[in-house]
């Protein structure tokens, strides 16, 4: 049994980002190991809270005070986001976090993101990814849903500073960082700097693991210095999704998956899908797509989806893209996969995933937006959340820093 399922076992705190990353074996040892709740470590108790009231999980936020915000006095994290209650509510280690947006009841995402000087986003890029992310199909204790991503333009970096090739990649961005990233926001902000290049070549970006603290968006090699506001914003949020857990393929490191209708996977990274009629939206996987033989392809039927995804939801998701060309007809029904301008009515084989083969078999596919995780390889998260920090999987990272393959390059990219 991993240290994972003893801890949820005995601990009552749900930490929603780590969906999945559990097994089913039973109870061992007695459950008196650890106790009840999850205790955390906090300089003072909350305000409104007297030495006398009684504080159920130790988060410095007493019973009769949670019961007036509405946060669980069970839990040192009602929403699951890595970031306390206490944190959450009042702020921590010097960083005003309730100043800044924070909802004890609803998911956040804080990410600092520093610039070099003809590297800086558009804010339409950066309005593109809090939209998607305030749209997501994630329920919060408030009875809302989505993510609210504080994605904040910080600072340029000053032209001196500027390493116009980060080589290696993580020392070289390590430098920056200890200059322009507040050691203060370490446990509550994500850190991004949108750079020029790394290790020499056209890579649109790289999360240091997966999931992790930290990306560089590199879009100074690609044909538009800096990338289209499109090329922006898809790349930020597929980096992005490597922080909070999200491989190629999903579950796993399979890129051009056609069944995974992600940005995450390349076909989509820039380009994002058509969901209800409206172009260029960037989405993480919100359905569940049964698992896709490439040497039967049947353009009648498309995709298959997987309960509780259905063939209506399946509908609304367009735009969908074969080997870099965008093909008619959306995911349910009717999709001109070989891009000839007709539905064919046999199956036939084609190499999808660009692999030399076209007998690849693609496992089922993620709702991705179920199974993000929020704690940055451990170093997201605040002390007061106790217990539930020290929720991580075996593995640090699902992958590791060195292992992460480098994203969409400039010469991948055809604009079709």
């Amino acid at each position: 049994m991993s240290k994972l399922q003893k801890t949820l076992l005995t601990a009552s705190v749900t930490l929603l980002g780590l969906n999945g990353c559990g097994g089913g074996e039973g109870v061992e040892g007695p459950a008196e190991a650890l106790p009840a709740v999850a205790q955390g470590v906090v300089a003072q108790a909350a305000p409104g809270c007297l030495a006398s009231d009684v504080d159920t999980d130790g988060d410095g936020v007493c019973d009769v005070v949670e019961a007036q915000y509405g946060t669980n006095p069970q839990s040192t994290d009602t929403d699951g986001d890595r970031l306390s209650d206490y944190a959450e509510l009042f702020g921590s280690g010097g960083v005003n976090l309730p100043a800044l947006g924070a909802n004890a009841r609803r998911k956040d995402i804080f990410i600092e993101a520093d610039y070099y000087a003809n590297r800086k986003p558009t804010q339409g890029a950066l309005n593109r990814i809090i939209a998607s992310f305030a749209n997501a199909p994630v329920s919060n204790p408030d009875g809302s849903t989505g993510i609210t991503l504080h994605l904040t333009l910080d600072q340029q970096i000053a032209t001196a500073d500027e390493d116009l090739d980060l080589n290696p990649v993580w020392t070289d961005f390590d430098t920056i960082k200890a200059k322009y990233f507040a050691a203060a926001r370490a446990p509550f902000f994500h850190y991004m700097l949108f750079a020029n290049k790394y290790s020499g070549g056209t890579s649109s970006g790289i999360s240091r693991g997966i999931p992790a603290h930290d990306f560089v968006v590199t879009l100074g090699g690609w044909p538009t210095p800096g990338g289209t506001e499109l090329q922006q914003a898809g790349t930020i949020m597929h980096e992005l999704g490597h922080n909070i857990g999200l491989r190629h393929g999903g579950t796993d490191n399979a890129n051009y998956k056609p069944n995974y209708l992600s940005i995450m996977n390349y076909e989509y990274q820039v380009y994002g899908f058509t969901v209800s009629g409206t172009a260029n939206v960037f989405d993480y996987s919100r359905v569940r797509v049964a698992s896709f033989n490439e040497a039967a392809i049947n353009e009648v039927a498309a995709f298959t989806p997987v309960a509780p995804t259905t063939e209506a939801d399946l509908a609304k998701i367009g735009g969908l893209r074969m080997v870099n060309v965008q093909v008619a007809g959306n995911a349910s029904a009717n999709l001109d996969m070989n891009a000839n301008g007709s539905i064919q009515t046999a199956t036939y084989a084609r190499d999808l995933n660009r692999d030399g083969s076209t007998a690849t078999v693609f496992p089922a596919s993620q709702h991705d937006w179920l199974a993000l995780v929020f704690d940055g390889a451990g170093t997201i998260g605040d002390s007061a959340l106790g217990t539930s920090r020290a929720l991580d999987r075996e593995q640090t990272f699902l992958v590791a820093p060195e292992k992460v393959e480098p994203c969409l390059t400039a010469d991948s990219v055809v604009a079709r």
